[in-house]
C-alpha cells in the first residue's frame, strides 16, 4: 500500500509541467560596420512551483505534512 502511495506521488510529480510559467526574452548586440558583436542572448522565466513543492516547503501546510509524514511513518 506504502508503495503504490509513493508511486503514484513521484508520478504526479513527474508529471508535471512548466507551461504556467512567465518567460521574457531579449537580446543586446552591438553593430560595427553592418556587423554584429558582442550579441548577448537572455532567456528569463518565472515559474510557480507544483503543489507538491509547495505542500513540503510553505510554511502555511507544515502542520498539515508532518501529519502526512507521520501518518506515513507509522503505517510502514
Amino acid at each position: 500500500m506504502v508503495k503504490r502511495f509513493i508511486i503514484v506521488i513521484l508520478i504526479l510529480v513527474a508529471s508535471t509541467s512548466s507551461s504556467f510559467s512567465e518567460c521574457k526574452y531579449y537580446a543586446e548586440a552591438d553593430v560595427v560596420n553592418d556587423e554584429l558583436i558582442n550579441k548577448k542572448e537572455h532567456y528569463t522565466c518565472k515559474e510557480k512551483d507544483n503543489f507538491f513543492i509547495q505542500f513540503m516547503t510553505e510554511e502555511k501546510y507544515q502542520n498539515a505534512f508532518m501529519f502526512v509524514v507521520i501518518g506515513i511513518l507509522e503505517n510502514i
